[in-house]
């Protein structure tokens, strides 16, 4: 098993960063890394890494053009692939400069590394010629390409792989295809092959198979002949894909990633496992800074807050989807108790024609009682833009928190609640921003409201 990658030199890495591998321990998803970030971070570039590294046992070793090569970093690449006992494999360019290549092990050979990338661009030529690859067989001929924009037409060679026997690739496919296609490899009159899928009779070739359809095939082929060892590196495996079947793809990649270690880079919530961070996984978020590419990786703290905001049955939603979305948001974050406060600070926002530079987290953090953990959560992403508005009655909170944060904007609205309420038998009266109806906005508050939006609005300027 593999720890880390460090890079350093390669595209945007203009200083040495290192990308922690999580650890298969036979539970769900506890071999799974995700990558996430916004376009353009470095996400695809950390791919590229992995896929040099395995391309040192291939045919055409790797090389990286000027185009790859961080001039800031002297116009010099290294990766560094180290295992669990500390033995490494090195790749980096060449000591006399240029693009060309030296490998050096240290007490890890480049033999005993395996990683199948799977990257986004898998569209592949409909008609094929036969050559048939098995698993060791890709290894050595997974070139490093000049172009990102190459198509992944290997591929058709592993079908052929897979036609001898397609029990297991069918059985494994099942789990994401339901019902199972009913496919073969069948050729033209001109000589030519092609896979062939008969949907009640109804026959038609993979050029008319969708994106979807196809990219699915190319990644249960990168599972369903895998051994404990490997690495799966995964680019978008979300892309063409139908929510459900997103889903149903995650589900897998977590039961596969209790004995292997799988590396996706991903924009979709539906591929954020908060039962593999927990299980042992991880996620790292890849930005752009003005010194480079960063990797921020959470560590063992999140994943205890992790666990207790799971644990609140009372706010389940407080990681829900929608929380899983500010992953992929550049930054500028609102932060709010709960989910009134999310819904009628967007209703007094659209009702005052403000326009706000920030997007709220999710349905709130669950109660004032969760900042530190959701703040800390998203420090350790390297999130720098965060504003807190919290209820006036928390102003105590925010003095104590706020020594813990510096870097981000606390603000308190001018009443103790988002609304009004009656009084219950539990609690008292309460006055909001807006009346019960929450469509009209109390015009004592006003100015206070614009108040706080025009300093969120400064804050991330």
């Amino acid at each position: 098993m593999f720890k880390k990658i460090s890079i350093s030199g390669l595209r945007g890495f203009s200083q040495k960063s290192e990308f922690i591998l999580s650890i298969p321990n036979d539970k769900l998803g506890s071999g799974l890394t995700i990558l996430v970030g916004p376009n353009n971070s470095g996400k695809s570039t950390i791919i590229e890494a992995f896929k040099a590294l395995n391309s040192i046992k291939s045919y055409n070793k790797p090389s990286f053009t000027e185009g790859k090569r961080n001039k800031i970093a002297n116009d010099r690449v290294e990766i560094i692939l180290e295992n669990v006992n500390a033995n490494n494999i090195i790749l980096k360019t060449s000591s006399h400069g240029g693009s060309e290549i030296e490998t050096i092990e240290n007490d890890l050979i480049a033999k005993d590394v395996n990683i199948f990338v799977i990257k986004s661009r898998r569209t592949f030529e409909p008609y094929f010629i036969k050559n048939s690859w098995s698993r060791n067989d890709f290894f050595q001929n997974d070139t490093f390409e000049s172009q990102r924009s190459a198509n992944y037409n290997n591929f058709s060679y592993r079908l052929f792989n897979i036609n001898k026997s397609p029990d297991e690739f069918n059985k494994v496919l099942s789990k994401v295809l339901n019902p199972l296609p009913n496919w073969t490899i069948d050729q033209s009159d001109n000589g030519n092959y092609y896979i062939k899928f008969n949907y009640d009779n109804h026959y038609h070739s993979s050029e008319g198979a969708g994106e979807g359809l196809l990219s699915i095939f190319t990644i249960i082929d990168a599972l369903y002949d895998s051994k404990e060892g490997d690495i799966i590196v995964i680019d978008e495996p979300e892309l063409s894909l139908h929510p459900s079947l997103q889903r149903k793809l995650s589900e897998l990649l977590l039961e596969y990633s209790a004995t292997r270690q799988i590396v996706i880079s991903t924009h979709s919530p539906y591929f954020i496992s908060w039962e593999s961070l927990i299980n042992g996984g991880s996620l790292a978020r890849v930005i752009r800074k003005n010194k480079g590419t960063q990797i921020n990786q959470i560590e063992s703290n999140q994943i205890d807050s992790i666990r207790s905001l799971l644990g609140n049955l009372f706010n389940p939603h407080t990681l829900g989807t929608d929380a899983k979305e500010i992953f992929f948001l550049e930054d500028n974050l609102i932060l709010v108790e709960g989910q009134e406060d999310v819904i009628y600070l967007k209703k007094i926002i659209e009702l005052l024609n403000l326009n706000i530079s920030a997007n709220f987290f999710g349905w709130g953090i669950g109660g004032a009682g969760n900042l530190d953990k959701i703040l800390d959560l998203l420090k350790k992403l390297g999130y720098e833009k965060i504003s807190v508005i919290l209820d006036k009655n928390m102003e105590v909170e925010i003095e104590k928190i706020s020594k813990k944060y510096e870097e981000y904007q606390f603000q308190v609205i001018p009443t103790n609640d988002i609304r009004d309420k009656d009084a219950t038998t539990e609690k008292p009266k309460v006055e909001g921003l807006i009346d019960k109806s929450g469509k009209n906005v109390k015009e004592q508050y006003i100015k206070d409201i614009k108040i706080i939006f025009e300093n969120v609005n400064n804050y991330n300027s």
